[in-house]
């Protein structure tokens, strides 16, 4: 059991992801011997050992993705992008290869220091140029498909209901413990809610949507009071899940969103996709990643009503 000082640690350095994000408050606080503290001006950490093989190297954006195996009372087994601060880090690494690594995880994001290669292995087998033209991607102005989807309230929404709103849609599941991946997506529409929500301007014309791709766990219930651990106003934002739990309605739309992601027995993979939706529902704005601001996201949806 952790120390009553490295309680208190993980109680102020996870403060608002633990009031926000309350499925995961019972692991957290059973770290201890992995918690750390940075001098000199940084914010405290909550480190973890983790092990895997490396599947991509994006040097540009200084990212590496790794399927790592579990790390106990914190992440099941994933393949997921992880910054790296010290770019340094990347040179000798390659894909296939087997690592040693500390994930370093903060109040608003994670990343990869003290990477060490164990062994040599040879990369996965990339995207073809045929796979890649087999991959149907929606363009702009295409309208997504109109599926039925169940929402915190157990209630059918469908994106053809709000004809004459634009429509903000993330992807996020509740039991993603990385700041910078779904909790990031859900405090930024947190924010673009209220900024939102404080435009007189935009009275009646705007809707947010968070579709989860974990359907299996993430049912009503489990939506609602994620909902509520994010203030979201019910008549503003809904979030969404598969009613059947098969998940064949998130993957039609999130192939042709190039959203990647798979779940299977606590294997997830996901990249983020950000798409806004005009008052026709049509498919106006696509960011990838995380690096966007809800002021942003906010001035795509007043251009999606003009």
């Amino acid at each position: 059991m952790p120390t009553r000082s490295q309680s208190q640690r993980v109680d102020i350095f996870f403060g608002v992801a633990m009031r926000r994000f309350p499925l995961v408050l019972p692991l957290l606080l059973l770290v201890s011997i992995s918690c750390s503290r940075k001098g000199d001006g940084h914010a405290e950490l909550v480190t973890f050992p983790l092990r895997g093989r490396i599947v991509a190297i994006d040097t540009m954006s200084a990212t590496l993705t790794v399927a790592h195996e579990a790390i106990p009372n914190f992440m099941n087994a994933m393949i997921m992008p992880f910054k790296v601060h010290d770019r340094t880090l990347l040179t000798p690494l390659a894909p296939g290869d087997s690592i040693h690594a500390t994930l370093a995880v903060s109040r608003m994001e994670s990343w990869l220091e003290g990477i060490a290669v164990t062994g040599k292995g040879s990369p996965e087998r990339t995207l073809t140029p045929d796979d890649i033209l087999l991959a149907k991607l929606f363009k702009p102005g295409d309208i997504l498909p109109d599926d039925s989807w169940m929402n915190q309230d157990g209630r059918e929404i469908r994106f053809s209901q709000f004809h004459g709103k634009a429509i903000a849609v993330t992807f996020i599941y509740t039991r993603c413990p990385l700041p910078d991946f779904c909790i990031r997506m859900s405090t930024h529409f947190a924010a673009l809610q209220k900024a939102l929500e404080n435009d007189p301007s935009m009275n009646g014309r705007w809707h947010l949507l968070s579709i989860s791709f974990d359907a299996k766990f993430d049912r009503p219930a489990v939506l609602k009071r994620y909902a509520e651990s994010y203030g979201a106003d019910a008549a503003a934002w809904d979030f969404l899940t598969d009613p059947d739990t098969s998940g064949e309605r998130v993957r039609r739309i999130a192939d042709g969103l190039g959203l990647q992601y798979a779940n299977d027995e606590g294997l997830i993979v996901h990249n983020l996709r950000t798409v806004i939706l005009d008052g026709e529902g049509k498919l106006v704005s696509l960011t990838k990643g995380n690096e966007w601001t809800p002021g942003e996201m906010a001035q795509k949806i007043k251009d999606a009503t003009r």
